[in-house]
């Protein structure tokens, strides 16, 4: 064992004797004492494994408060440090993230942390995928809907079918049969981002289940086997017009040649004139996303006063008709 690795199983093994004891706040400081020292003398990767080793310890005592603090500070080196986005980089935050999950508060300033660490290391405007599907998979576990949902719609390949699954059990939690504007949050959103493909995975999750478990609901378009393409088999609701729409516009954006004068461009404006205004109160937040939607996929430019990421993180409000809002409060 290395005199670096010694020094620290030193420090884990006071840290455990004050676990036992029970003193966990003299633990936690002394703990954090230790690792702003190392990060003066630039032992940086010492003082990262000291605080990830040391957050893992106080999981045992359900020490969140301290979790949170470690794990912040852990992630500002990260930051400090320019440490690259890896899978080791990730492992750490994927192991103090799963367990801090059970706590009963919501840390949503350590999640952010890690974001904004992995949006700066790589560049971009949203930073690591897999990141924003692991926590979205964490909030999705803790019923906070709203949040799982804007981290999925950033997330990995495996994120559009999770979205489908949670919207789905999202409506059926609220029991509103409002499936049409439930499936809309996920789908309008994922096209509006340039993603079709994964619009039409979540689609099809949603519809998939929503026709598995109630049969009533919709119908498979046996007939209509030849217009089966990404979105899967065609269904047809009897009751919910806007999952018609949805199903329309997926159908309408898959033909799309970037002309304004195409004939799929002058669909997608008859499905807008019908059904936009059917939303009621997300009519104005479905004019906007399909605003963007008209610019991306038909060449229909719009002038807008909100950027692109403003709008897709708009959720949904509170509409006269079901509360979809997906508050803690309603999903408990």
């Amino acid at each position: 064992m290395s005199s670096a690795s010694s020094r620290i199983e030193r420090f884990m093994s006071n840290l455990r004797e004050n676990m036992v004891d029970g003193n966990y706040y003299e633990g936690h400081q002394e703990l954090r004492a230790i690792a702003i020292r190392l990060v003066k003398q630039k032992k940086h990767e010492r003082a990262i494994q000291l605080l990830y080793l040391g957050a893992l310890e106080l999981c045992q005592y359900n020490q969140w408060g301290s979790v949170a603090d470690l794990t912040t500070f852990m992630i500002n080196i990260y930051v400090e440090e320019k440490v690259p986005v890896t899978d080791e980089s990730k492992e750490r935050i994927y192991d103090i993230f799963e367990k801090l999950s059970k706590a009963t508060e919501h840390y949503p300033r350590v999640y952010e942390s890690a974001i904004q660490w992995s949006i700066g290391v790589m560049g971009n405007s949203v930073g690591d995928p897999q990141l924003h599907h692991f926590i979205g998979c964490i909030m999705r576990n803790k019923s906070q809907m709203k949040e799982a949902e804007q981290h999925y719609l950033v997330g990995t390949p495996e994120s559009p079918v999770a979205l489908g699954n949670m919207l789905f059990d999202w409506v059926v939690r609220t029991g509103t049969a409002d499936y049409g504007t439930f499936v809309a949050r996920g789908v309008l959103k994922y096209l509006a981002l340039g993603w079709y493909d994964a619009a039409c995975l979540c689609w099809k999750k949603f519809v998939s289940r929503l026709a598995q478990d109630f049969p009533d609901t919709v119908t498979e378009h046996t007939e209509k086997k030849g217009l089966e393409s990404k979105i899967g088999p065609v269904y047809y609701a009897k009751n919910d017009e806007l999952v018609n729409f949805v199903q329309l516009l997926l159908l309408t954006v898959e033909r799309a040649d970037g002309s304004p004068s195409s004939s799929s461009a002058r669909v997608f404006g008859q499905l807008r004139s019908q059904y936009e205004n059917r939303f009621g109160n997300n009519s104005n937040t479905v004019h906007e996303l399909l605003d963007i939607i008209a610019e991306k996929y038909f060449g229909v430019v719009i002038q807008r006063q909100q950027s692109l990421f403003d709008i897709v993180n708009t959720l949904f409000a509170p509409p006269s008709r079901p509360t979809i809002t997906g508050s803690t409060e309603d999903m408990d």
